[in-house]
C-alpha cells in the first residue's frame, strides 16, 4: 500500500524553515449574528468568527491568553475587549510580534452594526494604528442582510470602507469581503460566509501554493480572492470581489499560519487536482470546500473523524478519516470508495426550479341542483417563491366549466369560472414535484334560461395538490381539488361541496 510512502514524502519534502517558530500573535475576533433592529440576522457571523479563532490557536501560533474572542458582540463589549487586549500589549507586546483582527457582522459604510448597536469602524482602525506590533492585519467581513440568500455586506460608499488616516504607516494590512460597492453573502450550503470560508480554507492550507508547509498573506489572499469570485459568480446577489490594501515596507514575506506545526494534520496524497469536500462526521458540519491543485496538500484540521469526497467527470470518490489529537492522517487513491453520478436526464436542482405553467382539461362537481357534473379547461401556473426559505410554493389556477340541465320545458345552463390562489409545501423528488396546500377562490357564475339570465359570485376554499412529472422538456400534470363553495341562490347562500380533478401538460422554468 501506497499511504505511508506517500505521507512520509509529503512530510519529508518541506523545507527546514517550516520548522521556525511563529512570532507572537495577538488577536482580536469579533462575531454578531444579530446587527440593528432593520437588520435581518444573520446565520454564521458567530461561528465564522469562531472558527477563525480555532484556527489561529491550531496552525497560526496564537495562545489564548493573548485574545479576545467576542461572539453575540454589542458595542460595549467589543470596547472593553480593546481596552483588555491594548492593556495586555502594553505590558508584553514588541516590534517582533503581530496582531490580527477578524470582524463578522452587519455594517454601513461607516460603522459596525452590532446586536442593536453602532460601533465606528475609525475605533478599530485605531485600535491597529496604536498597536505596539511591528505587524497587523485586519479582516473585515462585515454585511446586510438580504431575502433569499442572506446578503451580507459594507453598504454601498463613495470610497473604500476604510482608509489609513496615515498613508505610510509601517506593518498595517487590511482585508475586506468585498469592494465597497458590493455585497458580500452568506450561504446555507457551505454554513459561513463565502468569503471567510475560502479564507480559513487558504489558512488550513489549502493557499500553500509553494508547498513549503506556510501559508503566507499573499497566498491566502489569492486563494480567498479566486474561490470568493467563483463561488458568487452566479449568485443573485452578484459577484464580489475581496479587497487588499497593504504597506509593509521591509517586511518580506507574511506568513499568517504553519500548517507544517499544527498538532493535528490531513494530508490528501491523491496527486490529481480536484475540489474536495471535507466534512465532520460529528454533524456534518462542512469543515472546509478545498481547492486542489496537482500533487498532495496539507491542511490543519481538529482532530476527530472526517467525511472527504471529491468529484470526477463521471464518479465521485469518498473516504472516511480519523484525525488523532496529535499526529498525521493521510488519504491516497487506495482508500477512496467509487460511486457512479446520479443520472438526472439534464433536470435543475432543486434549488433551481423556479416553477411552470400547465394547460389540460378538468372535471369538477356539479354547484346546482339538478345541474350536470362540469367539463373545461384549466390553467396552472406554480412558483417558487418561499416565504421560509425551501418551504412555501405559491399556485394560481383559473378554470372554465360549463354545466346544463334540460327537461321538456326549460333549456337551463351554467357557466363558471373559477380563480384559485394557494400556498403550501414543495415535495421534490427523482421524478417530479408535488405541490400541496390550502387554497382559496372565487367562482363567477352565469346561468342563462330561455328568456333570462343572470349571473353572481361564490367565494371557495379547501385543499389543492399538484403532481409535476418531468419528460425532458415538458412534465404530465396531475392536480385535484376538494373544498366547499358559497353558492348564491333564490332562497339564499348555501354551502356546497366541491371537487374537481384535472390532468394537462406543463412546462417547467
Amino acid at each position: 500500500m501506497m499511504l505511508l510512502p506517500l505521507m512520509a514524502a509529503v512530510l519529508l519534502s518541506q523545507s527546514p524553515a517550516t520548522a521556525e517558530p511563529l512570532p507572537r500573535r495577538y488577536a482580536l475576533l469579533i462575531g454578531a449574528n444579530r446587527g440593528l433592529a432593520a437588520d435581518e440576522p444573520l446565520r454564521f457571523a458567530d461561528s465564522d468568527a469562531r472558527r477563525m479563532f480555532s484556527l489561529f490557536r491550531e496552525a497560526g501560533g496564537l495562545l489564548p491568553e493573548d485574545a479576545q474572542f467576542v461572539t453575540g458582540a454589542d458595542a460595549a463589549r467589543v470596547r472593553s475587549a480593546l481596552e483588555t487586549l491594548r492593556a495586555r500589549m502594553a505590558r508584553h507586546a514588541g516590534p517582533a510580534d503581530q496582531l490580527v483582527v477578524y470582524v463578522s457582522s452587519h455594517a454601513d459604510g461607516d460603522s459596525l452594526h452590532l446586536s442593536g448597536t453602532r460601533l465606528p469602524v475609525k475605533e478599530l482602525v485605531r485600535f491597529v494604528e496604536e498597536a505596539p506590533v511591528g505587524v497587523a492585519v485586519m479582516f473585515i467581513d462585515s454585511c446586510r442582510s438580504g431575502a433569499a440568500t442572506r446578503v451580507k455586506g459594507i453598504q454601498p460608499v463613495e470610497e473604500r470602507l476604510v482608509q489609513w488616516s496615515t498613508p505610510a504607516i509601517q506593518g498595517r494590512v487590511i482585508v475586506t469581503s468585498s469592494s465597497a460597492d458590493e455585497l458580500s453573502q452568506e450561504s446555507d450550503d457551505i454554513q459561513g460566509s463565502y468569503f471567510t470560508h475560502h479564507l480559513l480554507a487558504g489558512l488550513r492550507g489549502a493557499g500553500d501554493l509553494t508547498k513549503d508547509g506556510r501559508v503566507t498573506l499573499q497566498e491566502a489572499y489569492t486563494y480567498a480572492y479566486g474561490r470568493t469570485v467563483e463561488s458568487t459568480l452566479l449568485t443573485r446577489a452578484g459577484t464580489q470581489h475581496p479587497e487588499f490594501l497593504f504597506d509593509l515596507k521591509g517586511q518580506g514575506e507574511l506568513v499568517l499560519t504553519a500548517p507544517v506545526s499544527a498538532s493535528s494534520q490531513l494530508v490528501i496524497a491523491v496527486p490529481e487536482p480536484g475540489e474536495w469536500v471535507v466534512a465532520s462526521e460529528d454533524g456534518g458540519v462542512v469543515l472546509g470546500v478545498f481547492s486542489k491543485g496537482s500533487g498532495p496538500v496539507m491542511l490543519a484540521v481538529p482532530p476527530g473523524g472526517y467525511r472527504l469526497r471529491v468529484r470526477r467527470d463521471t464518479a465521485w470518490l469518498e473516504t472516511r478519516v480519523t484525525v488523532p489529537a496529535r499526529g498525521v492522517a493521510a488519504v491516497d487513491a487506495e482508500v477512496l470508495r467509487h460511486g457512479t453520478l446520479v443520472a438526472s436526464r439534464g433536470k435543475m436542482a432543486e434549488d433551481a426550479w423556479r416553477g411552470g405553467v400547465s394547460v389540460g382539461g378538468t372535471f369538477a362537481t356539479r354547484t346546482g341542483g339538478n345541474l350536470s357534473s362540469a367539463t373545461g379547461v384549466q390553467v396552472l401556473a406554480a412558483f417558487h417563491a418561499p416565504l421560509v426559505p425551501r418551504v412555501a410554493e405559491a399556485l394560481f389556477a383559473t378554470a372554465s366549466w360549463r354545466s346544463s340541465r334540460s327537461t321538456r320545458w326549460e333549456d337551463f345552463r351554467q357557466r363558471e369560472w373559477e380563480l384559485r390562489l394557494g400556498l403550501g409545501p414543495r415535495f421534490r423528488g427523482g421524478e417530479g414535484t408535488l405541490l400541496v396546500g390550502p387554497e382559496v377562490g372565487l367562482l363567477f357564475l352565469e346561468q342563462t334560461a330561455p328568456g333570462t339570465s343572470r349571473t353572481g359570485l361564490a367565494p371557495y376554499g379547501g385543499v389543492g395538490a399538484s403532481l409535476w412529472l418531468d419528460l425532458g422538456p415538458v412534465a404530465v400534470v396531475l392536480a385535484g381539488t376538494a373544498g366547499a363553495a358559497r353558492i348564491p341562490e333564490d332562497s339564499g347562500p348555501r354551502l356546497t361541496a366541491r371537487f374537481g380533478a384535472s390532468g394537462g401538460v406543463g412546462w417547467n422554468f
